[in-house]
């Protein structure tokens, strides 16, 4: 009996060993996964409404490291896949810069100072003011075309951009931020309304979502 009892608590004892074992593999395999991941930006947002119809909100978003954005999505929408748009309730792509049933917002470059100007059938917005014309900097300025059946941009300089988008096109961007892509601190207006919805900002160093 004595040998018998001697065997079972020599094979509990090696089954207490074994699984201790194996747990220390998993959590050191787990911390070992852990230290390979790379430091993310993180991300602090101010959502600022500034009226309108449909409402616009400024978004300024500041990462804690450089990074360059490379898309913006809402809800189910991607910049990488057209130009955005929203209808008063929910977003989509177009391949046109503007559409008689929705407000279209992008971004154009202008490679000098000057004036921007849109004529189309329907209201411009040009970084932060409603009108078919202001006088910009160098650099990227965010554009919005409320209920344009047509469009047609020119850039300071008089560079046409003609109404249908190309994704080869180096003077206009479906992400639709003010000033640099790349740093520490992006502007991004959005028309929105119609109930919750969420902004989904891809960068090179990571991701930031924002609920509007």
């Amino acid at each position: 009996m004595k040998s018998r009892a001697a065997i079972a608590q020599y094979e509990a004892t090696v089954v207490l060993v074994v699984v201790s074992l194996s747990l220390a593999s998993a959590v050191y395999a787990g911390l070992k996964r852990e230290s390979g991941l790379q430091p993310q930006p993180v991300f602090a947002n101010d959502v600022t409404p500034i009226g309108g119809s449909p409402t616009i909100e400024l978004i300024v978003a500041n990462s804690s490291s450089a990074a360059t954005i490379t898309s913006l999505s809402l809800d189910t929408a991607s910049s990488a896949a057209g130009v955005l748009a929203f209808d008063g309730s929910a977003y989509s792509t177009s391949s046109s810069l503007c559409t008689a049933s929705a407000t279209t917002f992008f971004s154009v470059l202008a490679t000098q100072p000057g004036t921007l100007q849109v004529v189309t059938s329907g209201q411009s917005w040009i970084s932060g003011t409603w009108g078919s014309s202001l006088a910009v900097s160098a650099g990227w300025h965010e554009v919005m075309i409320r209920g344009g059946a047509s469009c047609s941009l020119t850039l300071p300089g008089g560079q046409a951009v003609p109404m249908q988008w190309s994704s080869s096109s180096p003077l206009v961007s479906t992400v639709p931020v003010e000033g640099p892509r790349s740093g520490t601190a992006f502007t991004v207006y959005v028309p929105t309304g119609g109930g919750a919805h969420s902004l989904l900002m891809t960068s090179s160093g990571g991701f930031d979502r924002v609920a509007l």
